[in-house]
């Protein structure tokens, strides 16, 4: 089956006037698309989606070979020979003699074998373009693997409630200036999301899901107040504050 899709990639790579087209540049969003399309497959736990979105994964990414061996004489074996050594220098467990209790002497080893290149930081190899929850997660997660982190989450929320004592002071700063404290108060909502993601990690929630999952929870209830309002013989524009609140809690209180 893989060859028989390898053969289709490189039939439209010479058949198909818009796959030809296409370049490694121009490839990169819809390769983004398809990360999110099964991202939210994944989260949704839609098997049939899954499948769908999964596979067109795969053809992104036997699509992204074709156009390495084509423009940059990269062969796809070559891809492959890559990340299979890869795979088995960083399994030493498996491929070795080195020897694991858990799944964290796992990330430890995995650390320090990446770690061997000289130069190379801890956080290298986080990519700047992830979403700001997942890579602000990430980094968190680079750093508990060598010890840098709370012990708990109670340490967590207290550091929490920390950030957010800052940005109240800053606040109540910004009333007595009429300029120039824009910029702090947003390195201070900056430190309290970062604080925030924190405590998702602690508590082994995935904060860019749990935002995702907040959203659509306030857009289907913003959509259900405008269907009440509309019962009501009002839009947004016509109706008061007090009634959107009263549609609101009306909405919000229902099963």
């Amino acid at each position: 089956m893989i060859k028989e899709l390898i053969k289709i990639v490189k039939t439209l790579r010479r058949r198909c006037p818009w796959d030809r087209k296409q370049t490694l540049s121009s490839t990169r969003p819809l390769l983004l698309n398809e990360v999110y399309e099964l991202d939210d497959a994944l989260r949704r736990r839609d098997k049939r989606a899954i499948i769908e979105e999964l596979g067109d994964y795969l053809f992104m990414g036997f699509f992204l070979a074709a156009i390495m061996e084509e423009k940059n004489k990269v062969k796809l074996q070559d891809i492959l020979n890559g990340v299979i050594k890869k795979l088995k220098d960083r399994h030493p467990h498996i491929y070795g003699n080195v020897k694991v209790k858990d799944e964290f002497d796992v990330l430890r080893n995995w650390e320090k074998i990446k770690n061997k290149d000289a130069g190379r930081s801890l956080l290298s190899g986080i990519p700047v373009a992830l979403p700001a929850l997942q890579q602000a997660q990430l980094i968190q997660e680079r750093c508990r693997r060598v010890g840098f982190d709370w012990e708990d989450a109670s340490a967590v929320l207290l550091k929490v409630e920390e950030e957010l004592k800052e940005l109240k002071a800053e606040l109540d700063e910004q009333r007595l200036k009429k300029w120039g404290a824009g910029e702090k108060i947003k390195e201070e909502l900056g430190d309290l999301l970062f604080a925030l993601v924190n405590l998702c990690r602690h508590l082994n929630v995935d904060a860019e899901g749990a935002l995702k999952d907040a959203n659509l929870k306030f857009r289907n209830r913003f959509q259900r107040v405008e269907q009440e309002l509309k019962k009501m013989g009002k839009t947004f524009t016509e109706a008061t504050l007090a009634e959107m609140e009263a549609v609101w809690q009306q909405v919000k209180n229902k099963k």
